[in-house]
């Protein structure tokens, strides 16, 4: 790490060259001065070669594990398939590097434990999920609105979100069961970080139903609910083949409030509002300056990177093992069909 006018500057490599590491790493990193991307490592390096080419990145790593031998680099951002998270964060971890790891930062139990594991050892590189929406106000917003009981207790939260899978996520990671594939792998994060922020993973009951009919019996379709003992019921609806939507709905004793297409700042800098959601009020309780999502990430991965914000590695594993509980009850209600 270098330092230039008393702010600190990350020098950062990435492992893997899929689709997501345009518009989630280089695309923002023109917007985040505290991070420069440094190297790049594919293993099918012609892909590096032309995103180097592409974003003036100085190097092309012979190979992931080169890559990490590079002493220069402050940390590294990876996005490989699923199945690969959490094994290549640990290597990340052990060569010393700051980790920024696509979601989902783990798939199993076990996995999430060695990464609490790595991540607690004195001195130990911070580790960080790239769950990019955790990093909007419209989530602490809403928490707010939640805490200060202006519309009285929240009763239920009704989360949908459904993005229909492009040829069905052919040749996709997403389409592989070995590989962490499946909709509630790949969506479910959003739903439970958001019902984590504003209550906590601590339930009482949990559900989770699929008719795994996707591509090598993956979960196409997934419905799952968590009650908690507040009285506060969420349930969700995840899917690769219904229309698009994403949307979190929050029924009050007062009213009804909603975020639509909370996803839409993926694509570039947009707007969001909170809204209420009755039929004869469909009124903008705040409205949100357009921002990006991933360019929110990045700064706060700096931040994390520098001590002054934490880096929510808990609440992330925590996360982990209750959605493979789901589905393990998904799984077992389905083998008894």
């Amino acid at each position: 790490m270098r330092t230039e006018g008393g702010a600190h500057s990350y020098r950062l490599g990435i492992l893997g060259a899929s689709n997501i590491v345009r518009p989630a790493l280089l695309e923002p990193a023109r917007y985040v001065d505290d991070i420069t991307v440094s190297a790049i490592a594919n293993r099918t390096p012609e892909k590096a070669m032309e995103l180097a080419h592409a974003y003036n990145i100085p190097q092309v790593a012979g190979s992931l594990e080169a890559l990490l031998e590079m002493k220069e680099l402050d940390a590294v951002y990876i996005a490989l398939s699923n199945d690969l998270h959490a094994e290549w964060a640990l290597k990340a971890l052990a060569a010393g590097k700051h980790v920024l790891v696509e979601k989902p930062i783990a798939l199993t139990p076990a996995e999430a434990e060695q990464l609490g594991t790595a991540a607690a050892q004195p001195a130990a590189p911070k580790l960080v999920e790239g769950l990019m929406v955790a990093h909007h106000p419209w989530q602490q917003a809403l928490k707010s609105i939640i805490d200060s009981g202006q519309y009285g207790q929240l009763r239920s939260l009704k989360t949908r979100i459904t993005i229909p899978a492009k040829d069905q996520h052919s040749g996709n990671y997403r389409s592989i069961k070995s590989k962490g594939g499946g909709a509630f792998a790949d969506l479910g994060c959003y739903w439970l970080q958001f019902v984590a922020n504003i209550e906590g993973l601590q339930h009482v009951q949990i559900s989770g139903q699929s008719q795994f009919d996707g591509p090598d019996g993956c979960d196409w379709t997934f419905q799952a609910a968590l009650k908690y003992d507040s009285g506060l019921d969420t349930e969700c609806l995840i899917s690769f083949e219904l229309p698009y939507r994403a949307s979190h709905t929050l029924y009050f004793d007062q009213t009804v409030l909603t975020v639509p297409d909370f996803l839409r700042p993926l694509k570039g800098f947009y707007p969001m509002k909170i809204r209420h959601d009755l039929p004869d009020d469909r009124s903008t309780v705040q409205n949100f300056e357009p921002m990006n999502y991933y360019v929110n990430q990045l700064r706060a991965f700096a931040e994390i990177m520098d001590g002054t914000r934490e880096a929510g590695l808990e609440r992330s594993l925590e996360r982990v093992t209750l959605q493979a509980r789901m589905m393990a009850v998904a799984q077992q209600a389905w083998s008894y069909r």
